[in-house]
């Protein structure tokens, strides 16, 4: 185990735990019962279906009120009401995904144990940016349709895992779920939920840690660590690569393609080369993974997904720009894909710079290329970017809109040592040029 993180694996239940989504559950109840002038106390009920599985609610429901419909009928029911919810709604819990992260850096493995359907904790996942952190994935359909109290869906995860009972820590809102992970020989940390109030005392006493928040883990092991940058490197570089890359210390280098040649120039070794090698030769000295040449996602976009996975969280891609124009546009995408992750991406060639930036603010500074007069642009990469603010440049915008169909931002010249940028609501590719 690690010195300072007392478990290798981190078992989690998503809802009300991860995902802050019992309030759905809430507005699902009330309509499905609403639909039908069923009478029913929202806390009895509730409380009652705590623990289940999905299929073991639905269950209890058509027998408890008597309903005529099929078990299988009332879950697509739910399905169908909740799908887009979890999709497009329902939140991460506050220090949720930091946390995660910290745990994947540190060479914690990490799995999801619950009794929701993947259909629709998937993409509630990959919108928070953390789906790509799991090395597994567990429903209670795998076990049986049965309650967690019994501890089988969290051994099921320890064993995909390959870890021991003893060796993981299962993060639980409900007491079934508490009690669960002490029946199969785990730590149990319980999550506060106002859904849980009813049941505090009892998991408060079972549990080996109580947070309200992920950020008080802190009370249980250490969050020291040193930071740490993941860099890719891509097969072309328009300008110096010497000037694109400073080395720090602690970096992972991940080199796409023909990247390992740029950064063999440079004197960087890789730790692992992705691709496949249409633009080199695969090297006989590096550790590599060669991928299907026909393939969804590009070399560079298959590096940062690597980093992501293994908690990254600040990215430096060298290289990238000019080349095929494809490859560029490929790149800009990358860096959106990283920016709805909640990640911190840049990409420098020692004449160029870019970022994305997704309902936040940035300060860039007017030497992001170096010495010299430099261009700044903004661009639209959402149908619409609202609250668009420019501050410290020559061309200032307060709460404007930006769409993808009109380069309003091109071209913009500092007036400060560093500009200020910030979008209310949608996504920015942010790009310094030599100028």
């Amino acid at each position: 185990m690690s010195a300072n993180i007392p478990f290798k694996a981190a078992i989690f239940d998503l809802d009300g735990t991860l995902l802050d989504s019992n309030g759905v559950w809430r507005d699902v109840d009330a309509r499905f019962f609403g639909s039908r002038n069923i009478a029913y106390s929202q806390a009895d009920y509730a409380r009652a279906v705590q623990g289940m599985s999905f299929r073991e609610a639905a269950e209890y429901t058509v027998r408890r009120f008597e309903l005529s419909e099929s078990v299988e009928a009332v879950m697509d029911e739910w399905l169908a009401m909740t799908r887009e919810i979890y999709a497009r709604h329902v939140p991460l819990k506050p220090g949720a995904r930091d946390y995660l992260r910290l745990l994947k850096r540190a060479g914690v493995k990490l799995a999801v144990a619950t009794a929701n359907r993947a259909e629709l904790f998937m993409p509630a996942l990959e919108r928070g940016g953390v789906a790509e952190l799991f090395d597994a994935f567990c429903t209670s359909a795998e076990v049986g349709d049965t309650t967690k109290a019994n501890g089988a869906l969290f051994q099921l995860a320890a064993r995909r895992l390959g870890v021991e009972a003893a060796d993981c820590a299962v993060f639980e809102d409900v007491l079934e779920g508490v009690t669960g992970a002490k029946r199969a020989g785990m730590l149990a940390y319980a999550v506060r939920d106002a859904a849980t109030e009813h049941s505090r005392a009892a998991i408060d006493a079972l549990a080996d840690g109580v947070v309200d928040d992920f950020t008080q883990m802190r009370g249980y092991h250490s969050f020291e660590e040193a930071p740490r940058r993941c860099v890719i490197f891509t097969a072309h570089c328009e300008g110096d690569p010497r000037q694109a890359y400073e080395s720090r210390p602690g970096d992972y280098i991940l080199c796409a393609d023909g990247g390992w040649v740029l950064a063999r120039q440079i004197g960087v070794r890789p730790d692992l080369v992705i691709g496949d090698f249409d633009s080199s030769e695969e090297p006989a000295d590096e550790t590599t993974v060669r991928v299907p040449v026909e393939k969804d996602d590009a070399d560079t976009m298959l590096c940062l997904k690597r980093g992501l996975s293994l908690g990254f969280d600040d990215f430096l891609i060298v290289g990238g720009f000019g080349g095929r124009v494809d490859h560029t546009l490929a790149n800009f995408q990358a860096l959106h894909y990283a920016a709805r992750r909640g990640v911190r991406a840049e990409m420098r060639d020692g004449e160029s710079w870019a970022t994305a930036i997704f309902n936040e603010g940035i300060r860039v500074p007017a030497d992001a290329t170096g010495a010299g007069p430099a261009k700044l642009s903004v661009f639209a990469l959402t149908d619409v970017c609202r609250g668009v603010n420019i501050r410290g440049a020559k061309w200032t915008l307060k709460d404007a809109e930006l769409t993808n169909a009109f380069p309003l931002g091109l071209s913009n010249a500092f007036a400060a040592a560093a500009a200020e940028i910030s979008v209310r609501e949608g996504a920015l590719l942010v790009t310094v040029c030599e100028g």
